[in-house]
């Protein structure tokens, strides 16, 4: 992997900083020593007790037919009249811990914020079902709403995706999946998961240790969601560095944090988008750490992204919009 610039660097937020060092202080065991459910428990308690009250907005749980059987949306409603746009976002959790409700937060904050109807999936988690039966499930969704668009009160030609970190690698592939019979407005990613990681990067080095998402974290993750098939590691539907091309993505807009071990990789992913030439827009954010998008009531960066992504998915997402 070649980052061809370096990104900016500051010392890291004073909040988050702080809730680093209480969380070493209280020596609980690493997520990667835990089961599982484990892991999905504690992953749910952190989100739950580290944001901010979200805004209000209305929603509705559904399950529509998916290719490993039923699959789980929540879909939040602004306030506001349609036809309206849409924004798929798939929740991140390193393809094994997240669900609809670790992020139902950001959900309800980009619904208001973008003034969009959005759409969540519980996808199916690693290890239980590895390697490909999110991206299978991720692409089952982004061709129902393209479908159902006018039932949801939603305008088909104003449809984005975004995700974060392991969610923002699935919604990148479905786009590139369904390309050429799906075409969306807008990509919006934060501190996406992008390459393989038999090869650290300098960044994967630099903040492997005691910054949240550790490299060990990274690992067990990688080692559930692929099933231990080395093989797998550059398979272009993991591996987005490896990809064949990236010229069919949407407009993108990508965001890396500057003590986050995906960092490097979230800045050459969007170097290889731009150069495939892509409309692109990277913003870097030099004192956050993965999963800042939890932690707005321990630091405001968390929200400036979300708030950075929704001024860019309105503008992208407006009716004239080009």
């Amino acid at each position: 992997m070649t980052v061809t610039t370096t990104l900016p660097r500051a010392p890291m937020d004073a909040g988050l900083a702080h809730f680093l060092a209480q969380a070493d202080a209280q020596g609980n065991p690493p997520m990667e020593a835990l089961p599982p459910e484990i892991g999905r428990q504690v992953y749910r308690d952190i989100a739950a007790g580290l944001g901010l009250p979200p805004p209000a907005v209305a929603t509705e749980d559904r399950s529509i037919p998916g290719p490993g059987g039923p699959l789980k949306l929540r879909i939040y409603h602004p306030d506001a009249a349609g036809p309206l746009p849409a924004l798929f976002y798939v929740h991140g959790g390193g393809f094994v811990i997240g669900d609809l409700e670790t992020h139902d937060a950001v959900c309800r904050t980009l619904c208001h914020d973008v003034a969009a109807v959005v759409v969540a999936v519980d996808y199916r988690l690693a290890p239980e079902h590895p390697f490909p039966a999110a991206v299978d499930d991720v692409v089952c969704v982004l061709q129902w709403l393209a479908a159902h668009a006018r039932a949801l009160h939603v305008d088909p030609s104003r449809i984005a995706l975004a995700g974060d970190s392991a969610g923002a690698q699935l919604a990148t592939v479905a786009c590139l999946r369904t390309a050429g019979t799906i075409t969306p407005r807008a990509l919006g990613l934060i501190y996406p998961v992008a390459q393989h990681y038999s090869e650290p990067s300098a960044s994967m080095t630099e903040n492997g240790e005691g910054k949240f998402l550790t490299h060990g974290v990274m690992q067990w993750f990688v080692d559930c969601y692929l099933g231990g098939r080395s093989e797998l590691t550059r398979h272009p539907d993991f591996a987005l560095l490896s990809a064949p091309t990236l010229a069919t993505l949407p407009p993108s807009w990508v965001a890396t944090m500057g003590h986050d071990p995906l960092r490097d990789e979230g800045h050459a992913l969007a170097q290889r988008i731009e150069q495939a030439g892509v409309t692109t827009e990277h913003r870097h954010y030099p004192g956050a750490i993965h999963a800042c998008i939890h932690f707005t009531a321990v630091s405001p960066v968390g929200g400036q992204v979300l708030s950075d992504l929704a001024l860019w998915l309105r503008s992208r997402l407006a009716p004239n919009a080009r």
